[in-house]
């Protein structure tokens, strides 16, 4: 990493870290959800997280995804294991079967009913949470990395602000 160290580096990490934490959520959730338009929110809001991370990466160089510290803003849990509904065996989302190893159930037996609204509420609370931790960072940086950061915070709650809109189109 090429910062200074001490709270701009605690900095840096956290902030990459809401970001791998992001990416790896959406991932997850675009394999394991069954609705193609939840699908297709989640593959946007991924392809975001990965813009997003290669900007940090500019300004903090790509190694410091290694020292990323998650801070718990997605709900990966949700995501992270598949189960079949057929027999209830449990898998990683990242391996889920084709087909059921014990009961034979073809692959859609293991995808998950997240709902669009569902979806939409996870982006925008994720998103501010996600805005404060990059506003909280940038403050403890200098430079481009505090240019980055507030970049990121208003591109969050930019994010978040769309979310809502999206939950209410859906609401209405």
């Amino acid at each position: 990493m090429t910062s200074k160290g001490g709270k701009e580096s605690d900095a840096l990490a956290r902030a990459f870290g809401a970001l791998v934490e992001g990416l790896t959520f959406y991932d997850l959730a675009n394999v394991a959800v069954a609705e193609m338009r939840v699908k297709v929110a989640f593959e946007e809001l991924g392809r975001h997280k990965k813009d997003q991370l290669s900007r940090l990466e500019s300004v903090a160089g790509s190694g410091a995804k290694d020292v990323a510290v998650m801070p718990g803003i997605y709900p990966i849990n949700v995501v992270a294991k598949v189960e079949c509904y057929v027999c209830g065996f449990v898998a990683e989302t990242r391996a889920m079967p084709n087909t059921c190893p014990n009961c034979g159930a073809a692959r859609y037996a293991f995808e998950k009913e997240i709902s669009l609204s569902k979806a939409w509420e996870i982006a925008a609370e994720s998103g501010r949470k996600s805005a404060t931790l990059f506003g909280e960072s940038a403050a403890h940086t200098a430079g481009r990395a505090k240019a980055v950061l507030e970049e990121l915070a208003r591109d969050e709650e930019g994010q978040a602000v769309q979310a809502d809109r999206q939950l209410a189109g859906l609401r209405t």
